[in-house]
């Protein structure tokens, strides 16, 4: 805890101290993190900014006290802003790269008071290095969208692959300024889930809540996050991110179900939801065709907790797309274990000649091995298939016989 008393020794040491001594405490700043500094006692904060202020200057031939100065200075946030101008110039060129690296995360940390720093760091962001990286986090995090800022952020994403760490904060910048960039919002969406570092997924979380609520990917990829990040720090910034965004998770689920054509990440978010994903997954079984499959999908993966889109789903049984129809059938016996209904569906499926509209053999046979799978799940039930599936014996595919000759089997015993 950083105390008045303990704030106090550090600048008389900083001020009083021999080199060593001034060492050992800067080292020991470095060791506190930025929740601790929020919780500092304001005055004794200041003391300690000015202290180090002067270190800057005295310590200027030792790259990693000045080092450790930048980054505590960061750490203690909007207190130390005085110091922007010396962190400026530790970006200059003939200064150590690791200090050049500490000084541009500083002033990330500052935001908006640290416009001043935008133009060195929009010819540092385009060196290709982890100097660059740096300088592009920074970008984002100062807010500054000028055209400066949007033509090197958006030539560095469209043009040669970097890093994949770069290239990820390249994204999110992009999406912390609201730049328009074809897939940022994507890939930034796709790391919030993917990425194996929980710091990234938080800057991705916190990336996204800049992008509005209306953009493809964004509320469902942060509800996921929320619903199923294996980190809770992590989860953190995704729920902070949907507050920031002014939703509840039930709205979020509501956008999630009105996104499921268009987005890559809307229907594993609806099965995170779980049942309070039911009512708007019926809705969306009135929408788009893609929509609707996918609608279906997900109340079936759900089961029985589904069970009030059981109406919805027995009228989707009639529907004219066969792949509604298929995944209804399956979605019904998953959540009611009747069989009344969904069998003579599934027989009309493998009867109808063209049920599925297309010339590709191979789309028939995945269509056909999916139907009676259906019905091999649903066993003995399913006795009043077995005409049907006795014709298939008889198909030219290979494959399809042999499907049809395993589905008799399962549900003959």
């Amino acid at each position: 805890m950083l105390d008045r008393g303990k704030l106090h020794k550090y600048v008389v040491a900083l001020v009083r101290g021999n080199e060593a001594t001034r060492r050992d405490v800067i080292a020991a700043l470095r060791n506190h993190e930025e929740r601790e500094w929020m919780e500092a006692p304001a005055g004794e904060c200041n003391a300690l900014v000015v202290a180090l202020k002067q270190q800057l200057k005295a310590e200027a031939a030792q790259p990693l006290v000045l080092k450790n100065i930048a980054a505590i200075l960061g750490n203690i946030g909007p207190r130390s802003k005085s110091a922007i101008p010396q962190l400026i110039q530790l970006l200059e060129p003939g200064v150590a790269e690791p200090v050049r690296e500490a000084a541009a995360a500083a002033l990330g940390k500052f935001g908006k008071d640290a416009r001043g720093a935008v133009d060195r760091l929009v010819e540092l962001a385009q060196g290709g290095n982890s100097l660059a990286t740096q300088a592009i986090r920074a970008l984002g995090r100062i807010g500054c969208a000028d055209a400066r800022v949007r033509n090197v952020l958006t030539t560095l994403w469209k043009g040669p692959m970097q890093s994949p760490v770069s290239h990820l904060h390249i994204a999110i910048a992009i999406c912390r300024l609201g730049i328009e960039a074809d897939n940022a919002v994507g890939y930034v969406a796709h790391h919030l889930l993917n990425n194996p570092e929980s710091s990234l997924r938080q800057a991705a979380a916190a990336a996204l809540a800049c992008c509005g609520k209306k953009t493809i990917d964004v509320v469902p990829a942060l509800l996921t996050a929320v619903l199923s990040d294996k980190d809770d720090n992590v989860r953190k910034s995704a729920q902070a991110a949907l507050d920031q965004l002014k939703l509840s998770i039930d709205s979020a689920v509501t956008i999630c179900a009105k996104q499921l054509k268009e987005s890559t990440f809307a229907e594993t978010a609806l099965r995170k939801a779980g049942q309070r994903a039911v009512p708007a997954l019926i809705e969306a079984l009135d929408g788009d065709d893609e929509a609707r499959l996918k609608a279906a999908r997900t109340l079936a993966y759900l089961g029985e907790a589904a069970a009030k889109a059981a109406p919805a789903l027995a009228k989707a049984l009639r529907d004219k797309d066969c792949n509604i129809r298929l995944s209804a059938a399956k979605c019904l016996w998953n959540i009611t274990k009747q069989s009344d209904a969904v069998v003579p569906t599934l027989v009309r499926l493998l009867e109808e000649k063209n049920a599925i509209k297309t010339d590709d053999p191979e789309v028939r046979r995945q269509f056909l091995q999916t139907v009676m799978e259906a019905l091999w799940r649903i066993g003995p039930p399913a006795r009043a298939a077995l005409p049907a599936l006795q014709n298939k014996l008889k198909d030219p595919n290979r494959l399809i016989r042999e499907s049809a000759q395993d589905a008799i089997r399962k549900i003959a015993t």
